[in-house]
């Protein structure tokens, strides 16, 4: 859920109240500046994990940078910022939004259906992106201002009983 939560917030209020064009204005602060640390640490460790193959602990890390970006998304809260400082609301959004395209990139060795839904939402697909290197403060503000937008389908389908059940049947577990 973290994942899906945080692409279909963005781009959903993206759409919103930015007519799925990532928004221009507002100036990056000390929350930023936080996140872009936390990113940089990570994507080094995330990295390293992959290339000594160790997967197990390569999603942990990649859930890990899931979590700081919803925590980020949280704590700057554009939706309730838009109501009064719709600049600063925008820069969050576009913040948000190149976080989307970041979290596409590092979750594509486990998921890459979900990363193509994903970055498709952003006119690109999984052949035009490479592993992200560098500092965050570059690639986290690369998606041009006014480039489109729009909200992929669900990621993720609720799993349900009675599918569980199916599957149990259809696999042999209960039936």
């Amino acid at each position: 859920n973290i994942l899906g939560n945080f692409v279909n917030r963005i781009t959903r209020f993206n759409a919103s109240k930015f007519e799925s064009k990532v928004p221009s204005g507002g100036a990056l602060g000390e929350a930023e500046k936080m996140l872009f640390a936390e990113i940089d640490e990570r994507l080094v460790r995330l990295t390293t994990l992959h290339e000594q193959m160790e997967y197990r602990k390569a999603a942990a890390e990649t859930r890990a940078l899931w979590v700081a970006g919803n925590e980020y998304l949280t704590a700057a809260a554009p939706w309730t910022a838009f109501k009064t400082n719709p600049t600063q609301a925008a820069s969050s959004v576009r913040l948000g939004l190149n976080l989307c395209v970041f979290f596409a990139q590092i979750a594509a060795p486990f998921i890459p259906a979900a990363s193509e839904k994903i970055l498709a939402a952003f006119g690109m697909n999984l052949k035009d992106v490479k592993w992200p290197t560098g500092h965050a403060a570059e690639f986290l503000t690369r998606l041009p201002e006014g480039a489109t937008v729009m909200p992929p389908d669900v990621l993720f389908q609720k799993i349900e009983d009675a599918w569980i059940a199916e599957q149990a049947v259809r696999f042999g577990g209960l039936g």
